[in-house]
C-alpha cells in the first residue's frame, strides 16, 4: 500500500491550500428532492422504523441512543428535504453479539430487499472488497466535505477511494480513579505520565479482595508505546514491512513491564483463578463497572462510557461513584510521547452503482448515492445536526438522557470549535468542560488538536484475513490474542496461569519472529484482496497502485 500519510502530519497541516484552479462550484440537492435512505446501526432497539423524521416521538417513546439519533437527526435533515424518507434498524446489542454483523447485513437484504443505504461498518475494507461500497471522492468540491479533519477522512482512503465518513470519533486513553489513590495514600502521577510512573502507580493497588491497579496487561500501550506496531502500520511504505513486533522495543517494553502489569491486573488473575470467589460479580464481569464501583485505579477499556461515568445522577448505574477521576493520555515511553487511541466507527454509503451487476455508474445511480451522502454528512457533519442530538433526549433505563453520544466533531475550524460547545452542554458532558475537575482530559484535546496519534481503526484499516474455514481473524491475532488458552497452550505456556505463568514472557518472546513472519504475509494478503476489489468492481487498475 502507498504510504499512508499519518494522522499527526495531516491534523498539523490541516490548512486550507490554495489551489492553482479554482475547484468547480459544488451543485447541492434541489430541496424539494424525494427518496428513501434506510440506515443500519447498533445500539439500538431491535426494531425497524420507517420515515422517523416525519414522526413526533415523546422522548420516552425512544428507549435507544442511535434510534434517538437517526430520529433527531432525519427531522433536521426534512426541515431542509421534506421529500425524503429516512428509516431506521438499530440492532440492541453489539455489532457482533450473537449474530455476525456480516451476516446482520444479508438478513436486512433478505428482509428489505436490498442492503441498507447507510451503515455502520465493522470492516470497511472488507465491505470493499465485496463491492458494496461507494466512493465519496466524487463529493471533495462540496463544502461540508471539506470541512472534515482530512487525518481522519484519511483512515478511511484506500488509493483514493473515499469508503466512509467518521459516524463515531473519539480519543482512547486511560481512566484514572484520582480519590481512590488519594484514600489510600497512593500518590497520583502528573497527565503527562510515564510508562515508569504508570507502572508505580499499577503496583501500589493491594490486590486480592480490595481494589487492583488495573484491568489488564495492556497491550495497546506497547502497540502505540512504539515505532514498529501501530505506527509502522499507518505509515507503511512498499518496500518495507507492514509491521515488527518483533523488534527491539517490542521485545525491551515486553521484558521490563509485562510482568508487573499482570500481577497488577485483573483479568489475568481471573484466568489464572486466583482472583477471590465471588470477585468478579462484584462489577458484573465488566471493566467499565469495575472502575466506577471502586476496584480498579486505572481502566483501559470502555472509552465510549465516559459520558455514563460522569453522569450526574447518583443513581445512574454506570455512573462513577469516585468524585474524583479522570481519564490520561496513554504513558509515553523510551520511543513515543504521551499519545491517544482511536475509536472509530466509519459509515459507508451503499454503491448502488452493482445493483443491476453492471458496474458502471448510471445518473440514477450517481443520484442515489448523493442522497445518502447528503445524509450522511449532514449528520456527521452539520452543527444543525449536532444541535438536534443534543437536545433530543431518549429512555435510558428509566432516566431521560440526551442523545448526544460521546463522540468528538469531525470539522475543523469555527465549527468544531461550535460542536465542542454544543458537545459540553448535556449534562453528561459538562464535567469534561471543567480543567480542574478533568486536566487529563484536557491534555488529551491538546494531543488531539496537535495530531499526536498514530493509532488504527480496526473497522477501517485493512487487518483482517480469511482462514480456510472462512473465519475472519486480525492479522496480529496472536500477538492480540496472548491472553488466551489456545496460544498460552500453543507456546508453551501453563494454560492454568496463562499471563501469570513465570515463562510467559520469555515463551513470547521466543515466538515473536514468528509471529511477526505471520503477520506481515497476512498484511500482504489483506491489501491484495482491497485492490482486487477496488479493480473488480470499481475500475481500478495497477498503475492506480502505484
Amino acid at each position: 500500500m502507498k504510504k499512508i500519510i499519518t494522522f499527526a502530519l495531516i491534523l498539523l497541516t490541516a490548512i486550507t491550500i490554495v489551489a492553482c484552479k479554482k475547484d468547480a462550484e459544488y451543485k447541492g440537492l434541489d430541496k424539494n428532492v424525494s427518496g428513501e435512505i434506510s440506515v443500519m446501526l447498533w445500539s439500538g432497539d431491535n426494531q425497524y422504523h420507517e420515515d422517523v423524521g416525519h414522526k413526533d416521538w415523546k422522548p420516552e417513546d425512544i428507549s435507544a441512543q442511535n434510534v434517538a439519533t437517526v430520529y433527531a437527526v432525519a427531522k433536521a435533515f426534512n426541515e431542509i428535504y421534506p421529500n425524503v424518507k429516512i428509516s431506521v434498524y438499530a440492532k440492541s446489542a453489539g455489532p457482533d453479539d450473537g449474530i455476525p454483523w456480516s451476516q446482520e447485513m444479508e438478513n436486512f437484504k433478505l428482509e428489505h430487499g436490498k442492503y441498507p443505504d447507510l451503515w455502520a461498518s465493522t470492516d470497511l475494507a472488507g465491505d470493499i472488497g465485496k463491492g458494496l461500497v461507494a466512493n465519496l471522492s466524487q463529493f471533495s468540491n462540496d463544502p461540508m466535505y471539506k470541512s472534515f479533519n482530512k487525518g481522519v477522512m484519511s483512515m478511511m482512503n484506500y488509493y483514493g477511494f473515499q469508503a466512509g465518513l467518521p459516524q463515531f470519533l473519539q480519543p482512547w486513553g486511560i481512566y484514572i480513579n484520582k480519590e481512590l489513590a488519594e484514600q489510600n495514600n497512593i500518590d497520583v502521577p502528573e497527565p503527562d505520565w510515564t510508562i515508569d510512573e504508570y507502572t508505580r502507580f499499577i503496583k501500589s493497588a493491594p490486590g486480592g479482595d480490595e481494589f487492583y491497579g488495573a484491568m489488564d496487561a495492556n497491550m495497546s500501550i506497547i502497540n502505540t508505546g512504539t515505532t514498529t506496531i501501530n505506527y509502522q502500520i499507518l505509515n507503511h511504505k512498499s518496500d518495507e514491512d507492514y509491521v515488527n513486533i518483533n523488534s527491539e522495543e517490542v521485545r525491551t517494553l515486553l521484558s521490563e513491564y509485562f510482568a508487573d502489569w499482570a500481577e497488577s491486573a485483573i483479568w489475568p488473575a481471573s484466568d489464572a483463578g486466583i482472583l477471590p470467589a465471588g470477585y468478579q460479580d462484584r462489577f458484573g464481569w465488566w471493566s467499565h463497572n469495575a472502575f466506577t464501583r471502586n476496584l480498579v485505579l486505572t481502566n483501559d477499556n470502555d472509552p465510549w462510557m465516559m459520558g455514563d461515568a460522569a453522569h450526574p445522577n447518583p443513581a445512574h448505574t454506570t455512573r462513577a461513584q469516585s468524585e474524583d477521576w479522570d481519564i490520561y493520555p496513554r504513558p509515553s515511553t523510551e520511543y513515543r510521547r504521551n499519545t491517544v487511541g482511536v475509536v472509530l466507527d466509519p459509515i459507508a454509503v451503499h454503491n448502488y452503482c452493482a445493483d443491476d451487476g453492471n458496474y458502471a455508474c448510471t445518473d440514477e445511480e450517481n443520484a442515489k448515492i448523493k442522497l445518502a451522502y447528503t445524509f450522511a454528512s449532514f449528520w456527521v457533519g452539520d452543527s444543525k445536526a449536532w444541535q438536534a442530538r443534543a437536545d433530543q433526549q431518549f429512555l435510558d433505563n428509566g432516566i431521560l438522557k440526551s442523545a448526544m453520544n460521546d463522540s468528538l466533531p469531525f470539522v475543523t475550524g469555527k465549527e468544531f470549535e461550535k460542536q465542542m460547545e454544543i458537545w459540553y452542554s448535556p449534562e453528561i458532558h459538562q464535567r469534561f468542560r471543567d480543567k480542574e475537575k478533568m486536566p487529563g482530559w484536557h491534555y488529551i484535546l491538546e494531543i488531539w488538536e496537535k495530531g499526536d496519534i498514530w493509532d488504527i481503526s480496526d473497522k477501517a484499516y485493512p487487518l483482517r484475513f480469511t482462514e480456510e474455514s472462512g473465519t475472519r481473524r486480525l492479522n496480529l491475532y496472536e500477538w492480540n490474542s496472548a491472553n488466551t488458552e489456545e496460544i498460552a497452550q500453543q507456546i508453551g505456556v501453563d494454560t492454568s496461569q496463562r499471563r501469570l505463568a513465570p515463562n510467559f514472557v520469555e515463551a513470547v518472546l521466543s515466538h515473536l519472529e514468528d509471529w511477526n513472519e505471520l503477520a506481515n504475509q497476512r498484511f500482504a494478503q489483506s491489501d491484495q484482496d482491497l485492490r482486487n476489489g477496488l479493480k473488480e468492481y470499481y475500475g481500478y487498475t495497477d498503475k492506480d497502485f502505484e
